[in-house]
């Protein structure tokens, strides 16, 4: 029988008892090394920085020692002040930035640590892990220009405040010298009260008439001579600056910024605004790793992808859907600041400021937007800064002129008010206006307020009478404006009454003509033409006073109705190419949409396509054109009766 071998080939006792001590030796070495490790730390180096230079200034040296700030209610170790250590428990001392003291802000930094407002990993020891640049690390430091947006940890309100009363009414202060007394984010000079948190501190309302009544009684020359009378609407910009001064200028900045861009439209912020782009609340926290950087140039950080997202979002996320947001980079950093800002975070209720305690217990909302403040905020995104409408490379729609003269003509306050409450299902214009939705209703009326006072603004009956009469130019204008719902000689037709007949008024003839053309007549198709220049009211006026009368009633003319089996034809002729051959839309609305269809009224549909809309792709179907046909007010009521019930049975879409 073969002998077993006591040890397997190619193995030997001697050769593993070689390696282990091998092993146990590195162990050791490296055991007996750990508690020198500290001593080649570079915060250490850092303190004893600290110590030279506190010697040098007569002030206290520290220990040597890893400091920090411990927060049990907040779940924060903060360890930043072993390096900051003019921000923790040592005092300042010249020569170093990292030894300098914390700003003066109204609550004391040590009680709320570092990472709450900055960011960061407040753990680490090391410079790089500290400022969260690593890998593993989601939550990047906040610094440079984006340094305010930590106070959106607890602070999630910032006052509305538009960025042309901003800059204006810092010109101001600037321009009147009211920083030769007070002080303001830090600029200034003076003793008078520092302005930099007048918004949380509150201010006298009447502070300009105080203002001038102590210079008044002045007899010490402490008041400049050259203080004076300041208008109305200067001390409503510098009244804007004063209420925006709450800590955080540049989030304030960035906030009338965003409400410029019109993001609410599409992004939901605290539960108000749009669905077609994803919530913001949350935006300022995506983790770095998620993110695809391969259209990104530059640093591979979330702030460098946001303004990269801001300022070409197609190459950013291949496909979005989002137009650029930002011309400039500036502006890509303001709207990055915004969205960090956004970015709250849970803390007990003892460490949150009133006015989140107000919202969040109390069920209190922030102030009402002006109208024009909420059309900023929801409706300049898809359709321009003053609703001149948008056409944008990435979609193959076009948005609506909202702000043009030909639709505001056209469109009533309750068309308005039913699409900004059911929106366009399946399109991008959501229901902004529906219960509990982002429009609330006191910002409701004030917003279609605002779209009215984008009309034109006509001349005076007074003013026009003045003028003489210019007979061509009134025959063109009405041949042009007027003949296809009244007729070539003011007959009437099915869509506008006559113009003169037996029962018409003779005397003021003008004034009521006049009227009509202002205001419109109400449920007809008769539009505003407030546009004109003052020659052309004249002469328009003019001509048709100068008609001969006609056969027909004015107080008996009703309006006619259309055949949807003739407007189908019209309809598949003419409309289809821009609004789908169902409806659906195309570079112009879906006029098969159910919102559409619940808001639009005859009139309107039929005033629209004889009209149209300048300074877009929408013809004037009731004036002769080289490119597309002239309709007639039958075919106008024709195309009307077919969107109405041919699309009836598609209101989904």
């Amino acid at each position: 029988m073969d002998k077993i071998p006591l040890e397997p080939a190619g193995l030997r006792t001697g050769r593993l008892a070689l390696i282990f001590a091998l092993l146990s030796l590195i162990f050791v070495a490296v055991l007996a090394s750990a508690p020198l490790l500290p001593y080649f730390a570079e915060w250490r180096a850092i303190q004893q920085n600290y110590n030279d230079l506190a010697r040098k200034s007569g002030q206290p040296e520290i220990p040597i020692a890893v400091q920090q700030i411990w927060k049990l209610r907040l779940g924060i170790s903060d360890r930043c002040v072993t390096c900051h250590l003019g921000a923790g428990t040592a005092g300042p001392v010249p020569g170093n930035s990292l030894f300098k003291a914390h700003p003066a802000i109204p609550h004391d930094p040590r009680e709320y640590g570092c990472t709450v407002c900055h960011g960061g990993q407040g753990r680490a020891t090391r410079k790089a892990d500290a400022h969260g640049f690593v890998s593993h690390w989601d939550e990047e430091m906040l610094a440079g220009t984006h340094l305010f947006s930590g106070c959106g940890a607890c602070h999630n309100r910032a006052p509305a405040v538009t960025r042309a009363d901003l800059e204006g009414g810092l010109r101001l202060i600037d321009g009147l010298d009211c920083l030769s007394c007070h002080r303001m984010d830090g600029r200034g000079r003076g003793k008078a009260p520092d302005l930099t948190y007048a918004g949380i501190k509150g201010y006298p309302g009447d502070w300009h008439a105080r203002h001038l009544a102590e210079q008044a009684k002045d007899t010490t020359g402490q008041w400049a001579s050259s203080y004076g009378a300041i208008s109305d609407d200067d001390l409503r910009r510098i009244d804007a600056v004063l209420a925006s001064r709450i800590g955080m200028p540049r989030v304030v900045e960035a906030q009338a910024v965003a409400l410029e861009r019109g993001c609410l439209g599409c992004h939901k912020i605290g539960g108000r605004g749009g669905e077609e782009g994803p919530a913001l609340d949350a935006a300022g926290r995506k983790p770095t790793g998620d993110l695809n950087f391969t259209g990104v140039d530059g640093e591979h950080t979330l702030v460098n992808y946001m303004r990269r997202h801001f300022l070409d979002p197609g190459g950013v996320v291949p496909g979005s859907l989002m137009p650029a947001q930002a011309a400039t980079v500036e502006e890509a950093d303001l709207l990055t600041s915004y969205v960090l800002f956004l970015r709250a975070r849970e803390f007990p209720p003892e460490f949150l400021p009133k006015s989140r305690l107000r919202s969040s217990l109390l069920g209190e909302k922030p102030p009402p937007l002006t109208g024009s403040q909420t059309f900023k905020a929801y409706c300049t995104g898809c359709h321009g800064t003053s609703g001149e409408g948008r056409n944008f490379g990435n979609l193959a729609v076009r948005f609506p002129a909202i702000g043009s003269a030909d639709f505001l003509a056209v469109a009533s306050d309750a068309f308005i008010l039913s699409t900004l409450k059911t929106g366009r299902p399946a399109r991008r214009m959501p229901a902004l206006a529906a219960s509990g939705a982002a429009i609330g209703p006191e910002e409701l009326p004030a917003l279609v307020s605002h779209l009215r006072s984008l009309e034109p603004v006509a001349p005076s009956f007074a003013s026009i009478s003045r003028l003489p009469a210019d007979a061509n130019l009134g025959a063109l204008i009405y041949r042009d404006d007027c003949a296809a719902c009244h007729g070539v000689v003011g007959e009437g037709t099915p869509l506008g009454s006559p113009l003169v007949t037996a029962d018409s008024r003779t005397r003021g003839q003008d004034d009521a003509a006049y009227k009509a053309l202002v205001e419109g007549v109400p449920s007809t198709a008769m539009p505003r033409y407030r546009a004109y220049p003052p020659t052309v009211f004249r002469s328009l006026l003019s001509h048709v006073a100068a008609q001969a009368r006609v056969a027909g009633s004015r107080a008996g003319w009703k309006m006619g109705t259309g055949a949807a089996q003739s407007g189908r034809a019209l309809y598949a002729r003419i409309c289809a190419g821009c609004h789908g051959a169902n409806g659906e839309g195309k570079i112009g609305p879906a006029l098969g949409n159910s919102g559409f269809l619940n808001a639009a009224t005859t009139e309107y549909i039929a005033a629209t396509v004889l009209r149209g809309r300048s300074g877009t792709p929408m013809p004037r179907f009731g004036r002769d054109s080289a490119a597309y046909p002239r309709l007639t007010a039958q075919d106008a009521l024709d195309i009307t009766a077919f969107i109405r019930s041919g699309f009836a049975e598609r209101k989904g879409n």
